[in-house]
């Protein structure tokens, strides 16, 4: 197992957020690099090596990173401590010495952090999600929690590209459903594209947060292979990218640093 590499985020003093490099050998196979989803078809023991290898660089053991078995819901859960979540696409957590975080593999990966309240949350918004309205979801749990929503700051990690996502007029209608149209470019014989973290964004404004909080992706995980995974380019059964986030005093972030790219 190749040492991971991880991608800072950046937010506030207060929260710590990195998204994993895969620190692939070939970029073409599906699995190779660091990959700790269990759900895609990895074999379990290339899940545990990515695993362990994740708490080594970063300092946080493992069974305190925390994640869901993700099916583009719109379902928010509350973490309070380690446990296995079903059908949830958002975590939420007040707790220090906990890592909350998301798989993606296209789709976009939010961090949310309000410094005042150190409240954190992890969203992961496909076009379902999106259309859904996950992410107004996510900080609606988080101001629950004691939150406010001006003074929560979002970063999103690698997703998809307006130019990499193309997709059909079915799911064009749907964003056109969720008002959500003005963020679906269209060109002269080509079939319709969406530009999805604008639209992400576009949501979190709603729900409050000002844009110069709201920091958008760094990378097209699909343009990049051999950074990260991507579903278009590797099909569905691949290895999954994972960006999350915990409360700074957790871990020490000297830790941290001598497998981040800042």
């Amino acid at each position: 197992m190749t040492k991971p590499d991880v991608l800072r985020l950046h937010l506030p003093a207060g929260a710590a957020a990195f998204t994993t490099l895969r620190g692939c050998v070939d970029a073409a196979l599906p699995y190779d690099g660091v990959s700790i989803c269990t759900y895609t078809g990895d074999a379990p023991s290339h899940v545990a090596d990515s695993l362990a290898a994740l708490s080594s660089c970063t300092g946080i053991p493992s069974e305190r990173i925390v994640s869901a078995r993700q099916t583009h819901s719109v379902n928010v859960a509350y973490v309070s401590q380690p446990a296995a979540f079903e059908n949830t696409d958002a975590l939420v957590s007040d707790r220090p010495g906990i890592a909350i975080g998301v798989h993606t593999a296209d789709c976009v990966p939010v961090v949310l952090f309000d410094p005042v309240a150190r409240i954190i949350g992890a969203v992961h918004s496909g076009w379902r999600g999106t259309v859904g309205r996950i992410s107004a979801a996510a900080v609606r749990e988080m101001c629950a929690l004691g939150a406010t929503p001006g003074q929560i700051h979002a970063a999103m990690g690698p997703c998809i590209c307006p130019d990499c996502f193309e997709v059909g007029e079915e799911v064009a209608e749907e964003f056109i459903k969720a008002n959500l149209g003005g963020f679906i470019i269209r060109k002269p014989g080509a079939k319709p594209h969406i530009d999805l973290p604008a639209a992400v964004a576009a949501t979190l404004m709603e729900s409050g947060l000002e844009k110069s909080n709201i920091a958008l992706p760094p990378e097209c995980n699909r343009c990049r292979p051999d950074l990260f995974f991507s579903a278009r380019r590797l099909g569905t059964s691949s290895g999954r990218t994972f960006t999350f986030i915990h409360l700074e005093n957790a871990v020490s972030i000297s830790s941290v640093k001598s497998c981040t790219h800042e």
